[in-house]
């Protein structure tokens, strides 16, 4: 009798693993959320394509580079040569407020102005 073992409470067993539904759900949350960044970087993507056919007539050398790195988007400011081959890159990873604002400046005229001492 010493070795007994006597359970006076059912104790409940919680399963480890999400339930179908609730899993199924999730991806399809996650899903959903990949396609919002997919569809902003795509937008994204237009808008810089469009600003660098206007700096491109302008003769300018400036240009927006764009890219993702997961679900990230990143907008950057590069210089090219004639073969619109990056030379350099002038200021990376621009808010998306700071992009807002260049393209309505370049869409107004006045061209692409930006501080890049700070």
């Amino acid at each position: 009798m010493g070795d007994e073992i006597r359970v006076n409470k059912s104790v409940p067993i919680i399963p480890q693993k999400k339930t179908l539904k609730h899993a199924k759900r999730e991806d399809q949350q996650e899903h959903k959320h990949k396609n919002e960044a997919g569809d902003h970087f795509q937008q994204l993507s237009n808008a810089a394509k469009l600003a660098n056919d206007v700096l491109e007539r302008d003769k300018s050398p400036y240009r927006f580079r764009i890219y993702q790195e997961g679900e990230e988007v990143f907008i950057d400011i590069v210089i090219v040569d004639d073969d619109l081959t990056i030379k350099e890159t002038k200021k990376t990873n621009i808010t998306h407020e700071e992009f807002t604002t260049w393209l309505n400046h370049i869409e107004q005229g006045n061209g692409l102005f930006f501080d890049i001492t700070a």
